[in-house]
Parts: structure tokens; sequence; C-alpha cells
């Protein structure tokens, strides 16, 4: 069951606002009564130890009615409630008759008006709690507004790692391979090869809880990765990159672009004739961020996978690019000119 809280600084504010209106009124009434006034100061004084009692009850009541866990909108239990608080009335205004007489202000005798009498603090009391529910059902519907918030937040998190770790390396395999290849017959290289990777995971590690990182930063790791896919591939590879300064501050996801030169190569040299061409290319514009990755060959089908090779990659970028930019990011893979080109178009990037 869920527990009721209570909000000790709305009780106050429901009882000033209550009491000030309340104790406004009856002081007014008082004062200009046609029978006859007795000036400001008797009204007055009168009226306030009134209210003193209205305060304690009404502020009981709701403590009392907040700890006893009950479905108010029974009718039953409404019909009840309205009988308490007369009884809440009844006892305010003996409180008050006793606070009177304490005083020194003679209080009307207890007779047979005095329940209809005690109607006089009926209304104060039950605007108290209105009031008072009023406003802790605006900040219960504001608390769970934020709750659900922060809960929808937490999941997109989530959400978000889920497909950031998704990403998989798949060239560590390859690259170990190629170094227990080269060990013995090309020491430098096997030795370029591990300070590559170790530069490489090094991003990789320092990214691990990072969503997003610049493109300078990705662009970094991926000059890593090609410089061993370049060893491995030798002279069977071409590659070209053209990175311009007023996009290196635009935040991409992590392993965006990684992914798709991966692809590229991955793909293009099972279609592409002896020598794989690679390009890079990142420009910025008044109109937002132009990412291509072009590869020579064909976008590569299968009996398996009808697109870009399998396309959990490819799903998984434009879950991420959706998530970082809703509405204002596309993504493009076709073929043109014996070329597959990947296009990103990031719309108002964020800068870091």
């Amino acid at each position: 069951m869920k527990k009721t809280k209570i909000y000790p600084y709305q009780i106050v504010i429901a009882q000033i606002i209550a009491i000030t209106v309340w104790l406004s009124i009856t002081v007014i009434q008082w004062v200009n009564n046609p029978k006859g006034s007795p000036g400001i100061r008797i009204p007055l004084i009168v009226r306030s130890i009134e209210a003193i009692a209205i305060l304690i009850v009404s502020g009981s009541f709701i403590l009392i009615f907040e700890k006893i866990k009950r479905d108010y909108k029974n009718n039953y239990v409404r019909l009840l409630l309205w009988l308490l608080i007369y009884i809440g009335a009844i006892l305010a205004n003996i409180i008050s008759l006793f606070l009177r007489k304490l005083l020194g202000f003679a209080p009307p005798k207890i007779d047979g008006y005095f329940f209809i009498q005690s109607l006089h603090f009926y209304i104060p009391i039950l605007l108290v709690i209105i009031i008072y529910s009023v406003g802790k059902n605006r900040i219960e519907v504001q608390v769970e507004r934020e709750n659900k918030l922060k809960a929808e937040n937490l999941a997109q998190q989530a959400k978000w790692m889920m497909l950031r770790y998704q990403v998989n390396p798949h060239f560590l395999f390859n690259a170990l391979n190629t170094i227990r290849a080269l060990i013995g017959s090309d020491d430098e290289n096997a030795r370029k090869i591990v300070t590559e990777l170790s530069e490489y995971f090094r991003y990789s590690l320092s990214s691990e809880e990072k969503y997003t990182v610049t493109i300078d930063e990705e662009i970094n790791a991926v000059r890593n990765y090609l410089e061993i896919q370049k060893i491995r591939f030798q002279s069977k590879i071409a590659i070209s990159i053209n990175i311009s300064d007023n996009s290196k501050d635009c935040l991409i996801p992590v392993f965006s672009i990684q992914t798709l030169v991966e692809n590229a190569i991955k793909y293009g040299s099972k279609t592409s004739s002896d020598l794989l061409s690679l390009y890079i290319d990142v420009t910025g514009s008044e109109n937002g961020i132009d990412v291509y990755i072009k590869n020579s060959g064909h976008i590569y089908t299968s009996n398996e996978n009808s697109e870009y090779g399998t396309s959990k990659g490819i799903n998984n970028l434009k879950n991420r690019l959706n998530h970082l930019y809703p509405n204002e990011n596309t993504f493009n893979l076709y073929e043109k000119d014996n070329y597959v080109i990947a296009h990103i178009f990031l719309k108002n990037c964020m800068k870091k």
C-alpha cells in the first residue's frame, strides 16, 4: 500500500489562506452589524481567539485524516467525513469558549443554540481541509510527473547503454591474428599494431560511460583502427580522411563513425576490385553536419542478409542517432557509381 505523505508546510498555507478569508469576512460583518457595532477591537480579538481554536482543530484533523488510510471517494466515507468535521466544529467552539474565559472575554452560555452556533466554525475548518487537499493533490501530481520523467529518463539511459554495448569490435580478433602472423617476420608492424590497438582500446575504455563523443575524438579512434587495417591489407586499401574544423566539436554517438568504417572495410573488401578505396568526409555548414563514409564496391548481399551485411550495426546506429537527435537527423545508405555511400546528416548539432 502506498504510504501517505503529510505536507506540514501545505497545512500552514491552507490555514493562513482559509482563516484570513474567514476572519476578514466575520470581523467586517460584526463591525457592520445594523443592530449596533461594538467597534473593531472586540470583534477582532474574539474572532482571533476563535481562529486559534480553528487552527488547532483543523491542523489536528488533517494529521488524523492523513494517518487513517481511507478512500475518500467512497460516499459512506465522505458522509462520515462531513460528520467528523462537524464534531471538529463543536470541539473548536468549546476551545474558543475556554480561551475567551481564560483571557477575560466573557463567552456566551452553552445553551440549546450551542450546536447551531458551532456551525460558525464548520466552514473555516472545511475550507482549510479543502485548500490543503487541493494543494497536496497539485504537489503529488507534480511529484508523480517528475518521477515519471525520471523513470523515463533512466529507461532511456538504460536503452542507450544497451545499444552502446551492442557495438561489437570484431576487428580485435582479426588484429590479434595479424599480430600473430607478423611476429617473427615483421616485428616492427606487429609492435605498431599493438600500439594502435592499445590507443584504440584506451578510447574505448575512456568512453565506456559516455553516450556521446565529439567528432574529433571519434575520428582519432578511427585513425587508430585504420592504421591496423592498413597493415592488414597493405597495398590493397587506399584511405582518405577530410574533417572540417567547424565540425570537430559536434557531438555524435560513440562508435558511430567507427561502425560505418568497420562495415565499409568488412563488406567493401568482399565486393570491390583489387583495391579498396575508403573516403571519410565530415563537413559543417549553416544547415548542419554532413558525415560521408564512402567505399568502393557494392552493397553486400548474401543468402542470409538483404542489406549492407548484417543490419544489426546499422539499426543500432539509427536508434542511437534518434536518441541523440530526435527528428533532427537523417541516415541514408545507397550505391552510386560503384561506391557504397553512408550519409549521416545532423541538424543543429550539439557541441561539447
